[in-house]
């Protein structure tokens, strides 16, 4: 695969069946093409080599049995691979692995996943044009922080679908100055205002010396999350009840 390409990997959940599927995009390419090159095999590592086994183009899709070859070989395995391609763009490739016993168990669910996935035109609108930042925030804990010779700074901040946050605020040396009324340990109430790349989050703190309401612009870019600018780690929260 090209550098920096993007692989989703699906395991099963079940008990009695275990299989993994990797799934990733390629360049667009006729399936017949795609089935010559599949019969060609390629080269995983310098001690492995996957080729087709007599791949068949069924409907829009391209399938077939997957063998590897090489003294790294998993022999108690086997493979699966199934392709169907954009008629406006790349393909997708789900590469399925198993044990041989699970086998004619997982290559249905490997055909039925890529079958019925929905193809859609390109498009350059952004991808979070529709980004509904309230429940994309609820259950969240967003983390930030830097370490410096003069100063150090570590914010967390848990966001509650009930509207309630919960924050703790770290500041040392020349951080301590920066928005000195916003540190230790704070709570209060949350919202948002705007759909889309960016959107207005207003917090609003409790409690009998709490520090004024703040407005912070969010944005989402490349998938990252920034708050006033800076860059904010995001992960499910353990502090918010279920």
């Amino acid at each position: 695969l090209p550098r920096e390409s993007e692989v989703f990997l699906l395991q099963t959940v079940t008990t009695n069946v275990f299989g993994e599927i990797f799934v990733f995009g390629r360049e667009a390419i006729a399936l017949q093409d795609l089935k010559q090159k599949w019969m060609e095999g390629t080269d995983l590592s310098e001690s492995i080599r996957i080729k087709a086994k007599d791949p068949q183009i069924k409907g829009d899709m391209l399938v077939a049995e997957v063998v590897g070859e090489g003294e790294a070989i998993n022999k108690a395995n086997r493979g699966y691979a199934v392709a169907r391609c954009n008629p406006n763009g790349p393909c997708v490739v789900a590469l399925a692995s198993m044990p041989r016993q699970f086998y004619d168990d997982i290559v249905p669910i490997a055909e039925k996943f890529i079958r019925d996935g929905k193809f859609e035109p390109p498009s350059s609108a952004s991808p979070y044009e529709t980004l509904d930042w309230t429940h994309f925030l609820a259950g969240k804990v967003f983390l930030t922080y830097a370490y410096l010779a003069k100063g150090s700074k570590e914010s967390e901040v848990h966001f509650c679908a009930d509207g309630t946050f919960k924050a703790s605020v770290r500041k040392k040396g020349l951080f301590e100055s920066h928005n000195p009324a916003y540190k230790g340990r704070l709570s209060g109430t949350w919202q948002t205002e705007g759909i889309g790349e960016t959107t207005l989050l207003k917090l609003t703190f409790s409690g009998k010396r709490a520090p004024s309401p703040m407005a912070i612009t969010l944005q989402m870019k490349d998938d990252q999350v920034m708050a006033n600018n800076e860059r904010y780690f995001v992960a499910r929260s353990n502090r918010c009840a279920p």
